[in-house]
């Protein structure tokens, strides 16, 4: 997001272009640069902006429309700390400025960096708690971050008092269905269907099919949902899942491609197809999806044990057993990771180390044999 002109900078501007006539003989003018600067941004020029900024806040090194542009040119061309370091200097002349929070927010969110994302986020809503988009994004943090319960408690009162806004609808049932709370996520889908909104519903309805084990119907009903609009965010992701499932795996492969094409930090994109490629042997293609989702979310039980798989795969047996030496401190029951460290041991010839992890998936099978369910392959 760009400032326009605005009399702040023109104050800034005007006190620059009063300078000596020697000065102004050797430079263009701050309001011609910042003119000129404008006018590259808006046509996608976005490496001539970035230069045109940087001159002019030579010139005028407050102006916080300045930096705040200059930030946003940076943040086009993918350069997101830079970015947040322009937006801070702005915050640092204009602390409770709207426009430079907001942008600020949206570097971290951008980056994938969803927990500092959050905290400025929250601190742009707190001080206008007016701004939607600030809410939205405010809620999607905890989606992503696997907060269902904060992001319902946090979208819920809007849902109530603005029943008719589909981006609220959408958030709320996403994050109860998520949440398991698929009777409650029935009746915001029913609002949505009763509303012409079929798309949003048919997402909805499939991603309850999927979390339910019903596969091809997930499958029908999400695809059916992007027939009707493919640019439903998180859907393609969705629907990869399901493809997976549902034993398609091909076609769950481009699907997750098609997410990742709208949305390269969606977390669970990165992580299933990296999986995927990982499963078939395409251990190069996999490699950075599989970082990148260790990257969006380090704390991933899912993601560790998929790039310990694949170092175990390709060779790397000290940094395998490593990895799996420590999820399986964590988390105890992770069945497939005492499976992973058996498999390590006994290619390393530990084999009192091989026969006691043999030992500790024969137990947690007969666990989960007396319960009447799987073990738990992946916490």
């Amino acid at each position: 997001m760009r400032f326009q002109f605005s009399p702040a900078a023109a104050v800034l501007i005007a006190a620059a272009i009063l300078s000596p006539p020697a000065l102004r003989s050797q430079q263009e003018s701050p309001q011609s640069l910042y003119e000129q600067a404008g006018k590259a941004f808006d046509v996608g020029n976005t490496a001539q902006a970035i230069k045109l900024y940087e001159e002019l806040l030579k010139q005028v090194p407050d102006s916080v429309e300045a930096h705040t542009n200059l930030g946003a040119a940076l943040a086009q061309e993918g350069r997101y700390d830079e970015a947040v370091q322009q937006y801070r200097q702005a915050l640092a002349h204009d602390a409770q400025n709207e426009t430079v929070l907001l942008n600020l927010a949206l570097a971290f969110y951008k980056r994938g960096d969803f927990s500092k994302a959050y905290d400025e986020f929250d601190a742009l809503h707190k001080l206008h708690p007016a701004n939607q988009q600030a809410l939205y994004l405010l809620a999607d943090c905890d989606l992503r971050m696997e907060k269902f319960r904060d992001a319902i408690a946090l979208i819920e009162p809007a849902f109530e008092a603005h029943p008719d806004d589909l981006t609220t609808e959408y958030i709320l049932g996403t994050a109860l269905i998520r949440d398991g709370q698929t009777q409650k996520g029935a009746a915001v889908i029913d609002r949505i269907m009763r509303n012409g909104n079929s798309a949003v519903a048919n997402v909805l309805m499939g991603a309850a099919q999927e979390a339910a084990g019903d596969h091809p119907t997930a499958v029908a009903t999400l695809h059916k949902a992007l027939e009707l609009n493919p640019d439903i965010p998180g859907a393609w992701t969705i629907y990869g899942k399901a493809l997976l499932n549902n034993s398609e795996r091909e076609e769950s492969k481009t699907a997750l491609r098609r997410a990742l094409q709208a949305d390269p930090s969606d977390f669970d994109a990165c992580l299933h197809l990296g999986a995927i490629l990982r499963h078939d042997g395409n251990l190069a293609d996999a490699l950075p999806y599989l970082k990148r989702a260790l990257e969006l979310r380090p704390d991933s039980s899912a993601a560790q044990f998929q790039i310990n798989a694949l170092n175990a795969t390709t060779g790397h047996l000290d940094e395998a057993e490593s990895g799996f030496e420590k999820l399986v401190n964590q988390w105890p029951d992770f069945f497939e990771a005492h499976v992973q460290l058996a498999m390590i041991y006994g290619r390393l010839h530990r084999i009192q180390d091989r026969e006691r992890e043999q030992r500790i998936v024969m137990e947690l099978n007969e666990k989960a044999r007396v319960k009447g369910v799987q073990p738990e392959e992946i916490p």
